[in-house]
């Protein structure tokens, strides 16, 4: 049994070294002890003299002889013994040079080991409408050395969080110029008012209840009141239904008490997982209404534009694909 504990540079180890036989029980205390040292014993173990490892280690013959003698005394015993010509091991130095070559094999590939290669982070903040296709599309990445981080946020938090640096891609249909970020449009996408089949179909849009967000956009340079994109003071809504989570309006519309106003490519992902009668159908909407929409990639504006970056926009241009 061997326990090995190294805390200092590769020449330089203190190690408690337990040698265990079937007789005695051996613990050298090799305080600060100079691994070279051991190396060099190896080698006279191997050659069989002095002479012949002072050659293979580049040294003179007194150094070597001198390196040993301080060997031998740090361990309190004899490690060689004269032999002909030569040098042969004592008892204790046959186990101490299995034990030493055994040490510096680990001490080899404890220091040669490679590094890790670092897996660089991928964070992406972006609203709820999008997030959904985000997640379905993120498969397509080559994300094998990143750590991903999806984030639900709101527009402004978006465009900050870039620019401070905390997440490295933003997606946004209401783009908030800031310092030090940039932003560029990557594709547009059509909204519509949807309903669960076989419910206010053949009833006007100003008597279907709705379901909306209880929470307006600030002032933006797109002049987007709505979270969803509907101009309110164009055609007014019956606002039945009020919240703060997409996912709570697409339920409720599921159950068939209000419709919704979304982009198409939601409302599509939406029916894929549904059957029959169960699915969302588009109820027309006033002309007036501008149901297109831009969707926008925010990026600090010294990220450059490298192969992440360009896969970031596809991703993107993919999420609004109908």
């Amino acid at each position: 049994m061997e326990q090995l504990y190294c805390a200092y540079p590769i020449h330089c180890i203190n190690i408690t070294y337990l040698l265990i036989d079937k007789k005695r029980l051996f613990i050298y205390d090799m305080f600060h002890m100079d691994t070279n040292r051991l190396r060099q014993f190896c080698v006279i173990a191997e050659t069989g003299s002095m002479t012949k490892a002072a050659e293979l280690l580049h040294i003179t013959h007194s150094g070597l002889s001198k390196a040993m003698k301080l060997l031998q005394e740090e361990l309190g015993y004899a490690l060689l013994r004269p032999s002909g010509r030569g040098l042969a091991l004592t008892d204790d130095g046959i186990r101490i040079y299995q034990n030493a070559k055994e040490f510096l094999a680990k001490e080899e590939q404890l220091f040669n080991v490679r590094p890790l290669p670092q897996k660089q982070p991928l964070r992406i903040g972006t609203v709820e409408i999008f997030l959904a296709s985000l997640c379905e599309n993120l498969g397509l990445m080559q994300v094998d050395n990143h750590t991903v981080t999806l984030l639900d946020l709101n527009p402004g938090q978006i465009e900050q969080l870039v620019a401070d640096r905390q997440i490295e891609y933003g997606i946004t249909y209401v783009p908030y110029p800031m310092d030090n970020i940039t932003i560029i449009e990557a594709g547009k996408y059509q909204l519509g008012c949807y309903h669960l089949q076989g419910y206010f179909e053949k009833m006007n849009i100003s008597e279907i209840h709705f379901v909306v967000p209880a929470l307006g956009l600030s002032s933006n340079p797109l002049g987007i009141k709505e979270r969803d994109g509907w101009l309110e003071s164009v055609t007014p809504r019956n606002r039945k239904y009020s919240v703060n989570l997409l996912s709570t309006g697409i339920e409720l519309t599921l159950q068939g008490l209000c419709a919704i106003y979304i982009p198409k490519f939601l409302a599509n992902n939406i029916n894929k997982n549904r059957k029959g009668s169960n699915k969302l159908v588009e109820h027309a909407i006033p002309s007036v209404q501008k149901n297109m929409q831009r969707v926008f990639l925010i990026k600090h504006k010294d990220q450059p534009e490298d192969s992440s970056f360009r896969e970031i926009k596809k991703l993107t241009q993919r999420l609004v694909q109908n």
